[in-house]
């Protein structure tokens, strides 16, 4: 018996970085897809929209450029693959205005939220770039 297997497509945008479209609590997201990101984010401006709650305290967080962020733990966040079966999965919320920014001086367009090696090692993803996709289990 041959197994299908799941797919997440990819765009690669004219600054060389790798999105995809995504659904959080059933909502249309994009997210810029980090394998050097410990943590899965999500932009803590947009939570009520995607009805997303926190939970617990503030921690810090250090960015890949030494910059300390405040970021608090998500509650109620399920993550949905194209058309696959969703997935329970905790976000850190912060701030993405300043990415933002810097996404929309390159031309870009914003995104919500970021796709870290947390979930990309959950799900065993594989970066398949002829195919622009990522492959999982």
């Amino acid at each position: 018996m041959r197994i299908k297997k799941k797919k997440i497509l990819l765009e690669i945008t004219a600054s060389k970085h790798i999105v995809c479209n995504l659904k959080i609590n059933d909502k249309r997201a994009r997210f810029l897809v980090d394998t050097g990101a410990s943590n899965s984010c999500f932009d803590i401006l947009k939570k009520e929209k995607y009805n997303i709650q926190s939970k617990g305290k503030e921690i810090e967080l250090t960015s890949a450029a030494e910059k300390k962020m405040g970021a608090i733990s998500s509650d109620n966040c399920k993550l949905t693959f194209n058309f696959h079966k969703g997935l329970d999965v905790t976000l850190m919320l912060i701030d993405m205005s300043t990415i933002n920014d810097a996404l929309e001086e390159q031309k870009e367009k914003k995104i919500d939220g970021i796709l870290g090696g947390d979930i990309l090692e959950e799900i065993k993803a594989k970066i398949n770039y002829e195919n622009l996709s990522i492959d999982f289990l």
